[in-house]
């Protein structure tokens, strides 16, 4: 094993998860992921709010992402405005890489 897979399973050890592998039926699939769902949301669920990192953009990447969205018809992005990693990722994958 790994020293990334033990870190990893120690950490989530701490949070108190263990790993459990289930084979079963494939008509029993559905049921057996409906169990598992039901239980988890018993106890809080796993959700974990997407945290995002980095600096906020300036003002020529904002500019950049506004001409994006004009030229794709697409709406603007403010909701990134705050996190410049974040923002590029959405104008590389609007295909703003020839516009500068």
């Amino acid at each position: 094993m790994t020293e990334r897979m033990q870190e990893y399973r120690k950490r989530m050890d701490k949070k108190g998860l263990v790993q459990v592998r289930v084979w079963v039926d494939k008509e029993d699939e559905e049921f057996v992921k409906y169990i598992a769902k039901f239980c988890r949301e018993e106890r809080g669920g796993t959700e974990k709010v997407k945290e995002r990192y980095g600096r906020p953009a300036n003002h020529h990447q904002i500019r950049i992402a506004k001409a994006i969205a004009s030229a794709r018809n697409l709406p603007e992005p403010e909701h990134l405005y705050d996190y410049h990693v974040s923002l590029a990722a959405w104008m590389w994958r609007n295909g703003g890489g020839g516009m500068a």
